[in-house]
C-alpha cells in the first residue's frame, strides 16, 4: 500500500499531539554510543486496537517518520534512510535501532490512532555518545625534583565524557592550593611536589553515562634528598683501645641514591666513598671526628651526618710496684713504693692493702698523681700485700707487691710444767714475735746449755734439771735480744705422797674408821644367829 498520500498528515498530527496521551514508552530519555544498538521499550501489549502506528525522529534539522505500520493490512513501511538499522515488534510496538551513529541523536516518538480517530503519542529522547578510547596521562616533566618542581598532569581522551582522577584505588584529594584541577577537569596542576603525590600510581578516568575509560598507571619519578641521614659506629665505644678495629656505616634517604664521602676532622678522606668504611689496627693517629656526607647530583642536596668523636688509647699493661728499699725495720725504715706500666697511660690510680682501700694518714701519704706510697717510719702492722690498679678508658692493669716488715724479738715467753715427778718426761717451750723468726738460747741456772731450739725436752727428768731455765731470742737483723724465764721443781720417789695435805691424811682415816665399824657390825651379827639355833 502506498502511505504517501496520507503520512504526511499523519506527521503532523503527531507532531502536535493532537489528542495524546502518555505513558506509551517506558523511559523518557535514554544514553547510548555510536556503534551501539538501542531499544525503545514500550507499555503496549497488543496492537489490535490501533489503526495507524507512526514512529518518528525529530532533530534540530529534521523531522521525518521512520516506520509507518498499519495492522488491520499488516502493511508497514520503512524509511529509506532506516532500512537494514531497525527492527519492529509489531505486537509491542518496540523499536530498536543501530548500529547508531551521531546524527541519531534526538527525539523519538510513536504515535498510535484508534478507530474512533483518537491520537496516543509517547516520546522518548535519545542522546548518542562518542565512544571513549586513547584515555591517557602526559606530564610536562619526565622526573621532578621534590619541593621545587611544579608537575602539570593532563589527562586526553577521545568520546564524549567527564574526568575524574583517581591516586591507587582512592579518588585523588584536590586542596584547590598546592594541588589544583582546571575547569574542565583534565588538566592536574601539583605544585611543590612531594614524593608521595604521585605514589598512587596515578589514573585518569574519562566516563560518560554508558561507559568509562581508564588510563594506564602513571607514575612520575620524585627526586628527593638526601635526608635522615645516619651513621653508626662499631664498636660504640667513645675510647677504643690500640690496635683494634674501628667499622663506620653511613645511610641516607634519597632517590637517585646519594653519594657518600667521610669525613675526618674537616677534611674529605681519599678513597672512602662507599657505604662503611674499616679502619683496622687503629693507633692514637686515628683519634678525631667522623662524619660522612650525601649528596643527591640531582637535587644538588648535601647533608651532613652527626660527629662521632673517637679516641685511641694504648691498652695498660706490664704494672709493676718497685720498692725504694728491699729491708724493712720497724720503726727505722721509711719506704717509697711506686706504680707504672709498662705500655699505657693511667687516668687513675688506686692502691689497696690486703684487699680493702688504702686509707692515708700522717705516716701513709700519697703523691698528687697518686703512683708513688710513703710510709715513714714503718711499723709491723704496715706489713701485708699492697695492690696498685691502673685504669684508663679502654682497660685496667694490675699489680701486687707484698711487703715485709722486720721487728723484733717481742713478747719473749716460756710455756711448759714447773713442777714433774722423778723421770717424767719435761718439754719447755720458747716463744718470741719476730720476723725474720728468732734463733733462740738456753741457760740452766745461769750456765748456757747447748740448744739453739725452741723447745727444750727431758726425757727423764732428775733433781738435778730443777732450776731456773731462761730463754734468750736474738732477731740477726735487728740485732735485739729479749728473754724470759721459767722455774722446773722436780720431786724425788715417795716425796710426793709425805706432801700429802691434812685434808687427805682425814679422809683417809674416815674411811678406815668407817670400814672397821662395818666389820663389828657383820660378827655381832653372826653371834645372834648362833645363839638362837637348836643345834
Amino acid at each position: 500500500m502506498d502511505f504517501s498520500n496520507f503520512w504526511l498528515p499523519l506527521l503532523i498530527l503527531s507532531a502536535l499531539g493532537c489528542c495524546s496521551e502518555g505513558g506509551l514508552l517506558v523511559m523518557e530519555k535514554m544514553n547510548s554510543v555510536v556503534a551501539k544498538n538501542v531499544t525503545f521499550k514500550t507499555t503496549i501489549t497488543s496492537t489490535q486496537d490501533f489503526v495507524t502506528i507512526i514512529w518518528n525522529f525529530k532533530n534540530v534539522k529534521e523531522l521525518k517518520p521512520i516506520i509507518t505500520n498499519i495492522p488491520s493490512s499488516n502493511t508497514e513501511d520503512i524509511d529509506e534512510k532506516y532500512t537494514g538499522r531497525v527492527i519492529y515488534n509489531k505486537t509491542t510496538c518496540e523499536l530498536q535501532l543501530g548500529p547508531l551513529v551521531k546524527e541519531d541523536e534526538g527525539e523519538y516518538t510513536l504515535s498510535l490512532v484508534t478507530p474512533k480517530g483518537k491520537q496516543l503519542n509517547g516520546r522518548i529522547d535519545l542522546v548518542v555518545l562518542e565512544p571513549i578510547t586513547d584515555v591517557k596521562i602526559s606530564s610536562n616533566v619526565p622526573e621532578a625534583v621534590e619541593f621545587n618542581s611544579t608537575v602539570v598532569l593532563t589527562c586526553s581522551a577521545k568520546g564524549s565524557f567527564t574526568y575524574k582522577w583517581m591516586n591507587g584505588s582512592d579518588p585523588l584529594v584536590v586542596d584547590g592550593t598546592r594541588v589544583q584541577l582546571n575547569a574542565a577537569g583534565n588538566v592536574l596542576n601539583i605544585a611543590e611536589v612531594r614524593r608521595t603525590d604521585l605514589r598512587g600510581p596515578i589514573f585518569c578516568i574519562a566516563e560518560n553515562a554508558v561507559e568509562s575509560g581508564t588510563s594506564s598507571p602513571f607514575n612520575l619519578t620524585v627526586i628527593y634528598g638526601p635526608e635522615k641521614i645516619a651513621m653508626t659506629q662499631t664498636p660504640t665505644d667513645s675510647f677504643l683501645k690500640k690496635g683494634s678495629n674501628l667499622t663506620l656505616a653511613c645511610s641516607a634517604q634519597s632517590d637517585p641514591p646519594a653519594q657518600l664521602k667521610w669525613m675526618f676532622n674537616g677534611g674529605e678522606m681519599p678513597l672512602k666513598t662507599t657505604a662503611s668504611i674499616t679502619l683496622t689496627n687503629v693507633d692514637e693517629t686515628n683519634s678525631g671526628n667522623y662524619s660522612c656526607v650525601a649528596y643527591n647530583a640531582k637535587t644538588n642536596r648535601y647533608i651532613s651526618s652527626p660527629v662521632a668523636v673517637v679516641s685511641v688509647l694504648e691498652a695498660l699493661s706490664g704494672t709493676n710496684i718497685s720498692s725504694s728499699s728491699s729491708l724493712l725495720i720497724a720503726g727505722i725504715s721509711t719506704v717509697n713504693i711506686s706504680c707504672s706500666a709498662a705500655t699505657g697511660k693511667a687516668e687513675s690510680v688506686e692502691w689497696l692493702k690486703d684487699n680493702k682501700p688504702l686509707v692515708p694518714g700522717d705516716r701513709v701519704i700519697l703523691s698528687a698523681d697518686k703512683k708513688t706510697l710513703t710510709i715513714v717510719k714503718v711499723v709491723r702492722e704496715d706489713a701485708g700485700d699492697y695492690k696498685c690498679q691502673l685504669k684508663n678508658k679502654v682497660n685496667q692493669d694490675e699489680s701486687t707487691y707484698k711487703m715485709v716488715i722486720i721487728y723484733g724479738p717481742e713478747n719473749v715467753k716460756v710455756d711448759g710444767k714447773r713442777n714433774v715427778k722423778f723421770e717424767e718426761l719435761v718439754k719447755i717451750t720458747c716463744s718470741a714475735e719476730s720476723v725474720p723468726p728468732s734463733i733462740y738460747s738456753w741457760k740452766h741456772n745461769g750456765t748456757a746449755m747447748n740448744s739453739s731450739n725452741a723447745v727444750i725436752t727431758i726425757n727423764k727428768a732428775k733433781i738435778t734439771n730443777s732450776g731456773l731455765y731462761t730463754c734468750e731470742a736474738f732477731n740477726p737483723i735487728t740485732r735485739m735480744i729479749n728473754s724470759a724465764t721459767h722455774t722446773l721443781a722436780v720431786t724425788e720417789v715417795g716425796e710426793v705422797d709425805k706432801a700429802l695435805s691434812g685434808g687427805a691424811i682425814a679422809g683417809i682415816v674416815i674411811g678406815v674408821l668407817v670400814v672397821v665399824l662395818i666389820i663389828v657390825y657383820i660378827i655381832k651379827r653372826k653371834r645372834k644367829t648362833d645363839i638362837s639355833s637348836p643345834y
